[in-house]
């Protein structure tokens, strides 16, 4: 049995709620991105079965037609199967299978874009697969087993994993994600825009969630969080004052909406030398595939000197659910912006 290391922080217990009872993982503010997975497995059938494989003439027919479509439905169908698992929509699921003197190896690959994993996915079609060897093949033999079903590699989340072929096996830093090419840390700056929380009449929960979702997944310094009424000249100023600190990103949090007190992207607009119009698109984008009302989203995206201003929703679940989104491409974006704003002259508007 492999030996476990290290003490468990209560934080790794992700499948308990802070009262100790189960709980389905909340994913709304991690980034939907690529996910793959591959899994194995084998059936130790024994000589007699596999001679009988061979040539076609199992009782119940080609065991490997059946096996495959039962690992792929399975694949589909892991959320009814396994408490706490999300659903999740596949792009693409493979089974395949190689004969051995005594034994059938069974292999699953998995894919999707998703914000969780799919490595139960990948294990299930295994299993099921398996399972379904053996209920086609039973009447020939009941002295099969099912064994050494095991996660082989997966990739797309915060840490790759690959298995070696000495049985060993690694987690593998998505380096690309939380590590920009310069090695700087992301110095960055939280604005909540709010009449309501600037007067004290309403708790600022979104701009400490953005704050944390930077410092979390991105590692950035956050060196600065405040909350001021909605009012452009407040805004600007605001946002004038940290970027001349020459922070790497601001990120404002509401004002984005249509009411007549949401002038967040006036503000931002009249401090911004340049557009990054894609990054709010793709917010929007993201957004409109859970809600309609991400249409009369406004929020802008723009960058001044070295500084890139980013425009989230006000409400917590929308504003990290946006950032999100575009959390994977910040690095890159900053290094660019680094990298032009030291071959520029600086401009205020």
């Amino acid at each position: 049995m492999p030996e476990i290391s290290g003490q468990m922080d209560e934080r790794d217990l992700s499948h308990l709620d802070r009262h100790g009872e189960l709980r389905m993982v909340d994913v709304g503010a991690k980034a939907a991105t690529h996910r793959r997975a591959r899994a194995e497995g084998c059936l130790i059938a024994g000589q007699r079965v596999m001679d009988i494989v061979r040539v076609g003439q199992a009782p119940k027919g080609d065991v490997f037609a059946a096996a495959r479509i039962a690992g792929i439905a399975a694949a589909k169908r892991t959320s009814e199967l396994i408490p706490l698992c999300h659903s999740i929509p596949l792009s693409h699921v493979e089974v395949e299978f190689q004969m051995g003197d005594d034994r059938i190896r069974i292999i699953a690959t998995v894919s999707a874009d998703a914000r969780t994993g799919v490595e139960m996915e990948a294990l299930t079609a295994v299993s099921t697969a398996a399972l379904t060897l053996y209920d086609m093949l039973k009447a020939v033999s009941h002295e099969m087993i099912i064994a050494e079903i095991k996660l082989v590699e997966k990739s797309g989340g915060k840490s790759d994993y690959r298995r070696t072929d000495d049985g060993s096996s690694q987690d593998v830093p998505r380096s690309h994600i939380t590590e920009n090419a310069s090695g700087k840390r992301i110095r960055a700056a939280v604005l909540t825009v709010s009449d309501r929380c600037s007067a004290g009449k309403m708790i600022d929960t979104a701009g400490p969630a953005i704050a944390g979702l930077l410092e979390e997944h991105l590692r950035s310094i956050v060196e600065w969080c405040g909350i001021i009424p909605d009012e452009s000249d407040q805004i600007a100023d605001k946002l004038k004052e940290l970027a001349d600190r020459q922070l790497d990103l601001i990120v404002t949090v509401g004002g984005t909406g249509c009411g007549p007190r949401d002038v967040t992207p006036e503000a931002t607009r009249s401090v911004v030398v340049r557009d990054v119009p894609g990054l709010a698109e793709l917010m929007r984008c993201s957004s409109a595939m859970q809600t309609p009302y991400a249409a009369l989203q406004r929020g802008v995206c723009g960058i001044r000197e070295s500084t890139l201003i980013v425009n989230v929703p006000g409400s917590e679940k929308a504003a990290t659910e946006n950032l999100a989104v575009i959390l994977p491409t910040l690095f890159h974006a900053v290094d660019l912006i680094r990298t032009t704003a030291s071959h520029r002259q600086p401009h205020h508007p």
